[in-house]
């Protein structure tokens, strides 16, 4: 956006300039041909592809580049909020309610991260249901910059491989270390409730 305002500024800076010193009339000249845009032979043949199959072209994805400016953006703007506070503002919360309700739909990545959760649990020497108690009130910028980025990004993939990597770091503290809690905020707890559901019978 930045860039967009000092290239309006400029382009009205030369148009006053213009006003204040006219020149004489051109005959018309025949207007520049525009310059052709640099597109990657694989988004080219994925249109082709697309197009002969009938279907919509695939949405642009934004780059790692992308996310991690937005993240800090956002860090920027809000000095005073934990990281949880930032899960919760406008710029943040829709994005993550999108990235929710696609990773309610995926088994595959719900099963990722408890395998990751019960590992951890195998290891640290609990036995039964377990699950995971993040406590993100004192991340770092950059832990929160990782975590901002992977909600921004509405990909499961994404927040699935931070939940699991926050995990697999949290192992040797919450299980050789003895620590309840890692200095990155994860622990692996017991889940009572999970013992406790009922299992649906399945018909004969």
């Amino acid at each position: 956006m930045k860039t967009s305002a000092l290239l309006i500024v400029a382009a009205l800076a030369l148009a006053s300039c213009g006003k204040s010193t006219p020149k004489p009339a051109k005959a018309a000249e025949t207007p520049a041909a525009p310059q052709p845009v640099a597109v990657s032979e694989a988004r080219i043949e994925t249109e082709i592809a697309n197009a002969l199959a009938g279907t919509a072209p695939a949405p642009v994805v934004a780059s790692a580049n992308d996310l991690q400016r937005e993240a800090d953006s956002i860090i920027a703007k809000y000095p005073g909020k934990t990281a949880t506070d930032l899960l919760n503002v406008p710029e943040v919360s829709t994005k993550l309610r999108n990235l929710l309700g696609k990773l309610a739909q995926d088994m595959a990545l719900q099963a990722r991260i408890n395998g990751s959760v019960d590992l951890a649990a195998q290891i640290k020497g609990l036995e039964g249901a377990a699950k995971l108690d993040l406590d993100m009130k004192n991340y770092t910028p950059a832990r929160t910059s990782r975590m901002l980025q992977a909600a921004l990004s509405e990909d499961p993939n994404q927040l699935v491989a931070f939940l699991v990597s926050e995990i697999g770091e949290a192992a040797p503290d919450i299980s050789f270390g003895g620590l309840d809690r890692a200095p990155n905020g994860v622990s692996i707890v017991p889940n009572p409730a999970a013992a406790t559901t009922p299992k649906t019978e399945q018909p004969d």
